[in-house]
């Protein structure tokens, strides 16, 4: 009887909780800097090079401690702190309590906004790509607090772009006008033409990784 009731709750629990699975390839390690919290630190993204929808943003936040924020575009947002040790295993689960539903709510931005090729740029003798995001709406050039974001990119990386910016993610999966490769700079400027935000590439690290979460879904009525 007691092996019926275990049966029973079970089925119960893989009927109300679904698993998601984040497959992952490779970690990109970058030098961060953020002007407005005089912040730098050293943080890496965790992507797969063939899958853009999503990735996870990996940020020390003490001693042998990292913050993991999961993205993904169709639908999820997830935030968990976890030791080093555990994120030098192979997969890890994001507690239910922990990950969100997600709706880019200015997705209409793609309208206004557009990436905008720029000279290749040389970097130690390698021609780099570079890329500017801008807005393309005439009456918001006039509004002087709008900046633009510049992207260096290594196309000898057959990866799909990685984007931290949902709106950034909505232009290329709709009109697929950003080159693949490996971004090796970001710089995010202000209206004063500043550099508020920047990334440079550090070290790739290639590595087979999962993110795990049990989704809920309600039953049936």
């Amino acid at each position: 009887m007691k092996l019926l009731t275990y049966l029973f709750c079970l089925f119960a629990l893989q009927t109300l909780y679904s698993q998601q699975v984040y497959k992952f390839d490779c970690e990109v390690i970058y030098q961060f800097y953020y002007k407005h919290k005089n912040l730098r630190d050293t943080r890496s993204y965790l992507v797969n090079s063939k899958d853009n929808s999503y990735y996870a943003l990996k940020i020390p936040v003490g001693k042998r401690k990292y913050r993991i924020k999961l993205m993904d575009y169709n639908g999820l947002v997830a935030n968990q702190v976890f030791k080093k040790e555990e994120l030098e295993k192979q997969s890890v689960l994001i507690a239910l309590f922990n990950a969100n539903s997600y709706i880019n709510p200015h997705k209409y931005q793609i309208n206004n906004y557009d990436f905008q090729k720029q000279s290749d740029t040389l970097v130690d003798g390698k021609l780099f790509k570079k890329i500017k995001l801008e807005t393309t709406n005439e009456e918001l050039k006039k509004n002087k607090n709008i900046g633009h974001n510049l992207y260096i990119v290594d196309q000898s990386f057959n990866f799909l772009p990685t984007f931290d910016f949902a709106t950034a993610y909505e232009i290329w999966k709709a009109r697929k006008n950003f080159p693949n490769g490996l971004l090796t700079q970001f710089y995010m400027y202000n209206s004063k033409n500043e550099v508020v935000h920047e990334l440079q590439f550090k070290e790739i690290v290639y590595r087979d990784f999962k993110i795990s979460y049990f989704n809920y879904t309600p039953q049936k009525p």
